[in-house]
């Protein structure tokens, strides 16, 4: 004859208990100890207990160890494999005070135990306390939750707007390409297009370093590492950067650069884009910007000097920093958002490298990023081949 269950609920009760004993005397007790405060669930038999679980929901399960078939310390695990039950309360009853069966159900999950007879002062306390506990667990995950449904949405928004301002941009700069052949001749119209153009880097600027912000505070990147010629990157930000500098009469200047290191070549570039990008606001007209390598023991140093008014002292430690804006500005009236900086530091330190600058109180400034010197192995050997072919 198949087992039955007794049952007695309160459906008006906040917290919904589980009390799983063969044992009826002991089950009884527990129930008419509970039952003013909480509603309650009874159980004969550990298969019952799991039923239940599936059909149910509770705040807490109170499981004694000895049943048949299916004793407590199997229904203990189904319980902490369950997604859904993973961090319920669970607390054990056991007929006397056996330290290792005690252990062994600690050992499993179990957040505390009972043993017979019950005494109802400690019943009392200890179920009080693991409800207080699940309580406060409850809360904080509705705010883990909470905070990643606002984190999504946000990232959503980046994205939209993202996509939504690119097409608008393009548009401008590809209007503001063509009046450039019609109105060449006219001055005052020089002037104004080229605002238009100061206008749309700026545009572009602060969409790129929102969005990126985005993806690191969310996680969203995803890194190849490679082993990666310096001398590559620092030519193809340069190629980025020239036109920029022309502008200003800059001179990006590229000494003798050497040195292979293992990161990723599209954040790698990124973050010295970054660096470039800040040095050729900086610096005044008629200036040169200087990227150089340092090849130390196990990593390669890549400097960006420039000519600038330099950090002030007391203003050192907003560098890198999110949103961090010195009191120091841009020498031709660029904008900066104040995540330039911060983001460099990100992008490194995802490539197990480090970022630091020196600033002489005689002015300018040497921005430097360091990375891990590659260093081929046995399952890198493929990689080293094409490293060196165009190293």
């Amino acid at each position: 004859m198949p087992a039955k269950s007794y049952t007695h609920t309160r459906t008006q009760k906040r917290f919904h208990i589980l009390i799983a004993d063969d044992d009826l005397v002991t089950a009884v007790i527990l129930r008419h100890m509970l039952e003013p405060e909480y509603r309650i669930t009874l159980v004969e038999n550990g298969q019952l207990a799991l039923e239940a679980l599936a059909h149910e929901s509770f705040d807490l399960a109170i499981i004694d160890i000895n049943m048949p078939i299916t004793d407590g310390f199997e229904v203990l695990k189904a319980i902490r494999a369950t997604p859904t039950y993973a961090y319920l309360p669970v607390i054990l009853v056991s007929a006397m005070v056996d330290s290792d069966d005690i252990a062994r159900g600690l050992k499993l999950g179990a957040n505390d135990y009972l043993t017979k007879p019950i005494d109802r002062q400690i019943t009392l306390a200890r179920v009080n306390t693991q409800l207080q506990l699940k309580t406060l667990m409850d809360a904080h995950q509705q705010a883990i939750e909470e905070l990643q449904a606002a984190q999504q949405m946000r990232d959503r928004f980046f994205n939209i707007a993202s996509h939504d301002l690119k097409n608008p941009m393009n548009n401008i700069r590809m209007a503001q390409f063509l009046l450039r052949e019609y109105l060449e001749d006219i001055p005052n119209a020089m002037v104004l297009l080229n605002n238009i153009d100061l206008s749309l880097e700026t545009m572009q600027e602060i969409v790129r370093d929102f969005l990126d912000t985005a993806a690191l505070q969310g996680h969203g990147l995803d890194l190849e590492l490679e082993c990666l010629k310096i001398e590559d990157l620092l030519w193809e930000v340069v190629m980025q950067y020239n036109i920029s500098a022309h502008k200003k009469r800059i001179l990006l200047d590229i000494g003798d650069v050497e040195g292979v290191v293992f990161g990723d070549r599209s954040r790698l570039t990124q973050a010295l884009s970054n660096l470039v990008s800040n040095a050729i606001k900086y610096s005044p007209m008629d200036s040169v910007v200087t990227l150089s390598t340092t090849i130390q023991k196990d990593r390669v140093r890549i400097n960006v000097s420039d000519n600038g008014p330099g950090i002030p002292v007391d203003e050192r430690d907003l560098l890198f920093k999110e949103f961090g804006k010195l009191s120091t500005r841009p020498t031709a009236g660029e904008t900066s958002t104040g995540l330039g900086l911060w983001i460099v530091k990100q992008l490194v330190t995802l490539q197990n490298g480090c970022v630091g600058v020196e600033s002489p109180m005689s002015g300018g400034s040497n921005f430097w990023i360091e990375m891990p010197t590659w260093i081929p192995d046995k399952t890198s050997l493929s990689n080293s081949e094409n490293c060196f072919a165009t190293a």
